[in-house]
């Protein structure tokens, strides 16, 4: 079965934002198999979408951190 550019993207966002392969080849009812293909066939976005991800958090941690020093400090 082809399955849509659109679809595809959409479950490895679905995958980035915490939603395991199980749970989304359930509901989908796409092979399992065939989910893990696409992450391995388009790992570059996957990964560069995980980087970016990993950024944010450590950029917000810094923030969190700054504003809990900054209130100490009055």
């Amino acid at each position: 079965m082809k399955y849509s550019s659109e679809l595809i993207f959409e479950i490895l966002n679905e995958m980035l934002s915490g939603k395991s392969m199980n749970a989304i080849a359930r509901e989908k009812g796409i092979p399992i198999s065939t989910i893990f293909s696409w992450k391995q066939q388009h790992i570059e976005y996957y990964t560069k979408i995980e980087d970016q991800k990993e950024k944010f958090r450590r950029l917000k941690e810094n923030y969190q951190k700054a504003d809990v020093k900054k209130n100490k400090v009055k």
